[in-house]
């Protein structure tokens, strides 16, 4: 229990403590203060002793609780589903229920707007691609019909045209005879316009001259119809630098599988005095072929496309000899 619980003090105890703890006077003045000691008793008095004992009794008899009331909470019912065996009843797929958002969506119905416009504004400009793509082969030169000359073909992007066990005439003479012996050769591939025939003529004349520069073109009309393999110089994959290689190998000329060497090695001279088996290099020595004659080229072109016969570079190059003087 708390102090203000406890009974209150009879008054002869108060009266005592009060005495017992009051000053002592002097002597002299003890008569003076005999006087005044009772009303100063009942000053000293513990009236609180009666509060203390009334108090806590009061303040419990005013205190009111007040309870909260319970609360309730009524659950919803839940609602009644159409079931759909129901006749006439409709049920909505996601799908069908996400387009009906959809239509009602102004950003949905902003961009299918814009991709609308955009499809009639586009759609002229497929139409006229399209036609042109498809008029392209028919414009494109088309497949040599030469019967006597084997088998002519065209690959599908018109680019080459690839002739099959071509015959080629190499005619020799030794003052008093001459002989004239057929050289077949299974593939000639020429692009850029050059024609099968070109090509044969071209090829003639080279080996009919003999000596190390027939030599050399045949060797490398062995590799025609190769594929291109970067650093390569086999059947199985040979480049420029590659073809150039092996067709001066077979004269005993060895040459450094790289352009910037071979040329190096090389001594520049005038288209004028070029001949078949020369070198045509690219001015910026990234390129080399081997020179037909008659404005054709022999090379290994890049990858992607096999060893095939052109026209004389568009690109500036310049001729480089290898061969002794007089060969």
């Amino acid at each position: 229990m708390g102090r203000h619980a406890l009974p209150a003090a009879p008054d002869a105890v108060v009266e005592r403590a009060a005495a017992s703890t009051a000053p002592v006077a002097p002597a002299a003045a003890a008569p003076a203060a005999a006087a005044p000691s009772a009303p100063a008793a009942a000053e000293l008095r513990r009236p609180r002793g009666r509060r203390s004992a009334f108090g806590p009794a009061v303040a419990r008899s005013t205190f009111v609780e007040h309870t909260k009331p319970a609360r309730t909470v009524s659950l919803a019912q839940p609602r009644p589903v159409a079931s759909t065996a129901v006749a006439g009843a409709v049920v909505l797929s996601r799908s069908a229920v996400l387009r009906a958002e959809r239509a009602v969506d102004p950003k949905h119905v902003r961009r299918a707007a814009n991709a609308k416009r955009a499809a009639i504004l586009l759609a002229p400009a497929l139409a006229v691609t399209s036609s042109l793509t498809l008029a392209l082969p028919a414009n494109a030169a088309t497949p040599s019909t030469e019967a006597h000359h084997g088998t002519t073909t065209s690959l599908p992007s018109q680019q080459y045209t690839v002739a099959r066990d071509v015959q080629v005439p190499v005619v020799q003479t030794d003052g008093m005879t001459t002989t004239t012996t057929i050289v077949s050769y299974p593939t000639i591939v020429t692009k850029f316009g050059v024609s099968t025939q070109q090509a044969e003529d071209a090829i003639s004349k080279v080996l009919s001259a003999g000596g190390d520069r027939a030599t050399i073109v045949s060797t490398a009309l062995q590799y025609m119809g190769d594929p291109y393999v970067e650093g390569g110089a086999s059947h199985q994959g040979i480049d420029c630098s590659g073809l150039t290689m092996v067709a001066y190998a077979a004269v005993g000329i060895p040459l450094v599988h790289y352009v910037p060497t071979q040329d190096a090695a090389a001594t520049t001279i005038p288209e004028s005095e070029a001949k078949a088996g020369d070198l045509v290099v690219y001015d910026n020595e990234d390129h080399v072929g081997i020179f037909l004659g008659d404005g054709l080229v022999l090379q290994a072109p890049h990858p992607g496309d096999p060893v095939d016969i052109v026209p004389m570079y568009s690109a500036a190059h310049h001729f480089a000899r290898l061969l002794p003087a007089g060969s």
